[in-house]
């Protein structure tokens, strides 16, 4: 009987054996580092050699009290027919914490956008540009950028907007729709008062038991002053043994008066076994770090866990009563 039941043991220790094997190696993704940029959900116009393009992707500027500074972009059209287009600001800002952009909310972060004029051909401002470019050739967009006297302190920001005309980028199909490109840069504005930078880091969480994948990793970053600041995520997955599985590295803005939330998935996630992971948040001089160790075990591998252990305690039981026997008929 104890030789079927130690049998039976061995046989299900056989089955948990996977859980050893935790060496395996997956592909890592590569290291990516995001930067602001704006981008309307319009596909560019390819079938029709109309793409347009807009450098830099982002600007930032110091912004004076009582000044007027003369900035420029460059619009491209990297496509093959000619096109018209347009230029005009709108206020940026973000609704919730997964930083989905606003380009119509006005705050008292968002000024800017009403500083912000175009410089005309003839010199004269306006609140937009137009003109033309020949595919495969760029043109410089010129703005002026003037500055109240009570200008407030801390951030400001816009976004700048470049999009093709529509009687030029697209030719009417059967039902009249066109198609209109549109891409533009945002503008971080800084002014020279008093600025006041604050960071907090909440919400850290990370997986450590998991039924199955993907693990994951999340943080919040809360900005409470009055500028933007970057922050720096840093998440890292690896075997026990020290081979690094996953990897995911990149800073992002933290506009004031906001709260920005970063998720982080290990696609690729194995269907079972023990890593270790370390997540890294970094905003300002405020600092968060942990490493944990992840165990991921499936349902079933828990029932057989359970049932192993059951047989084992059993199995003590019987040999402890067994040797109780044989000790009462040894006394006797």
């Amino acid at each position: 009987m104890y030789k079927k039941l130690i049998a039976a043991a061995i046989a299900i220790t056989g089955i948990t054996a996977p859980l050893a094997n935790i060496n395996n190696v997956y592909a890592e993704d590569g290291l990516t580092t995001s930067t602001p940029q704006v981008t309307s959900s319009d596909a560019s116009n390819v079938a029709t050699g109309s793409w347009i393009q807009v450098s830099p992707v982002s600007s930032r500027v110091i912004l004076k009290p009582n000044t007027a500074l003369d900035y420029s972009m460059i619009v491209s059209n990297i496509g093959n027919s000619e096109f018209k287009f347009s230029t005009y600001v709108a206020p940026y800002s973000v609704v919730d914490e997964d930083y989905n952009v606003s380009f119509s909310n006005e705050s008292n972060r968002t000024q800017l956008s009403r500083w912000i004029k175009f410089i005309n051909d003839d010199g004269s401002l306006s609140d937009t540009y137009t003109g033309t470019i020949p595919a495969g050739e760029k043109k410089t967009v010129n703005y002026r950028i003037s500055v109240p006297e009570d200008v407030p302190s801390g951030g400001q920001y816009a976004a700048i907007f470049a999009q093709t005309e529509a009687d030029n980028t697209a030719v009417a199909n059967t039902t009249g729709i066109t198609t209109v490109s549109r891409i533009g840069l945002v503008v971080y504005g800084r002014t020279e008062g008093e600025t006041d930078e604050k960071a907090e880091i909440t919400d850290f969480h990370m997986d450590r038991f998991l039924n199955k994948g993907p693990v994951k990793a999340s943080a919040l970053v809360k900005n409470s002053g009055n500028t933007d600041f970057e922050a720096k995520f840093e998440y890292t997955v690896s075997s026990i043994f020290g081979n690094e599985l996953y990897r995911k590295e990149d800073a992002q803005n933290v506009l004031p008066d906001t709260s920005r939330r970063r998720n982080y998935e290990w696609e690729n996630t194995s269907a079972m076994g023990i890593f270790k992971a370390t997540f890294k948040v970094t905003a300002l001089n405020e600092v968060k770090e942990e490493t944990h160790l992840i165990i991921i075990m499936p349902i079933y591998m828990i029932v057989i866990i359970i049932i192993l252990l059951t047989i084992l305690i059993i199995w003590i039981i019987m040999l402890i009563r067994k040797r109780r026997e044989r000790k009462s008929k040894f006394v006797a």
